[in-house]
C-alpha cells in the first residue's frame, strides 16, 4: 500500500513508469479532515501503520527525519528494527558523522540495530535491474531503495522510511537544485521518495510522513518560512539540529559512476523533484 487508503499517488507525467524524459508528478485523491498537532498526527500514523504492517524495519540514517520516526514508534510501543547502513569502502566523513546520530539514538533508547553492509550490492544484477527499471535521476536514492527492499524482503519484513518534504531555496542544503528551480520558492518532493514504491508496488508502508494527508498538513502548517530546513525540522521534531548529507559518489567503481550519471542527466527526466507550491498553496491542496 502506497499510503493510507491511497490518498496520494504519483505518476511520470501521467504515465505509470518513466520511459525517458517524463518527470515525477503527485496526485492528491483525498484531503485532510483538518490540521492537527504534528505529534498527535504522528502518533496516529504510527498506530495505523502497525494495524496492517508488522515485522517493521526502519532505515535509520542518523538524519532528523528518520530519528523522529524511530522516536514516535518507540513512544507508541511499536516494535521495529532500525537498519543502519555501513557504506564500506565508500564511507566518507559525512556518512560517519551522520550515522553517529543513529548509533547514539539506539544507545539512548536501548534498541539494538541491524548493521547492513552494502558493498556486495554495488554493481550486482539486482542493482543494475533496479537502475534500468526506475530510470532514476537521483542515483543514491534508487540504490538505497533497491538494496533496502531486497534485504527486508529476504527476511519477510516490511520497510518504512523517513522520506519527507523539503523546502527550496535552502542555500545551506539545496544548492544542487538551483540550476533546475531558479526563483521557485516552496516545498518539493524528491523523486527518490517514490523509488521504493516504483520497485515494489504496495509491498511496504512506504513513507511515515506521507501516510495520511493529516500528518503532511500538520508538518506544513508547523513550518516557519523564516528558518532554514535544518532548524525547522529540529524545531518541529524536537531533535538536535544537524545538516543534511548527500549520498557518496564514490560508491561505484571505475567508470560505473560516470556511466550512470550520464544516463541520468541525458535520458531520465529533466527535474529531480515535484513542485508543490509555497506553504499556503500546499496547505490549500492538502486540506481543501
Amino acid at each position: 500500500m502506497l499510503c493510507n487508503n491511497n490518498w496520494v499517488r504519483f505518476s511520470w507525467d501521467g504515465l505509470p513508469t518513466r520511459n525517458r524524459l517524463e518527470n515525477i508528478q503527485i496526485h492528491i485523491n483525498r484531503t485532510a479532515r483538518g490540521v492537527m498537532d504534528f505529534h498527535q498526527a504522528a502518533n496516529q500514523v504510527a498506530g495505523e501503520i502497525y494495524e496492517t504492517h508488522h515485522d517493521l524495519y526502519l532505515g535509520l540514517s542518523g538524519g532528523s527525519d528518520s530519528e523522529y520516526v524511530a522516536t514516535c514508534l518507540k513512544r507508541n510501543g511499536i516494535p521495529f528494527t532500525p537498519l543502519i547502513v555501513k557504506f564500506g569502502s565508500a564511507t566518507t566523513q559525512d556518512q560517519a558523522y551522520e550515522t553517529w546520530y543513529a548509533y547514539r539514538w539506539c544507545r539512548e533508547h536501548n534498541v539494538k540495530p541491524m548493521i547492513v553492509d552494502i558493498d556486495d550490492y554495488v554493481t550486482s544484477d539486482h542493482e543494475k535491474s533496479v537502475f534500468m527499471t526506475v530510470k532514476p535521476r537521483l542515483l543514491g536514492g534508487a540504490f538505497m531503495a533497491g538494496f533496502m527492499h531486497r534485504w527486508v524482503q529476504q527476511r519477510g519484513g516490511q520497510f518504512i522510511t523517513g522520506y519527507q518534504l523539503e523546502y527550496y531555496p535552502d542555500h545551506e542544503q539545496m544548492t544542487y537544485l538551483e540550476p533546475q528551480l531558479g526563483n521557485y520558492r516552496g516545498f518539493v518532493i524528491q523523486e527518490s521518495d517514490c523509488y521504493l514504491e516504483a520497485i515494489a508496488p504496495e509491498q511496504h508502508p512506504w513513507a511515515f510522513y506521507y501516510w495520511t494527508p493529516e500528518i503532511l498538513a500538520s508538518f506544513v502548517n508547523a513550518w516557519d518560512t523564516n528558518l532554514n530546513m535544518c532548524d525547522n525540522k529540529a524545531r518541529i521534531y524536537g531533535t538536535t539540529p544537524r545538516p543534511k548529507f548527500l549520498f557518496p559518489n564514490g560508491l561505484w567503481p571505475g567508470q560505473q559512476w560516470i556511466i550512470r550519471r550520464a544516463l541520468a542527466d541525458n535520458n531520465f527526466g529533466t527535474r529531480d523533484c515535484v513542485l508543490l507550491g509555497d506553504r499556503r498553496e500546499l496547505l490549500d491542496r492538502l486540506v481543501g
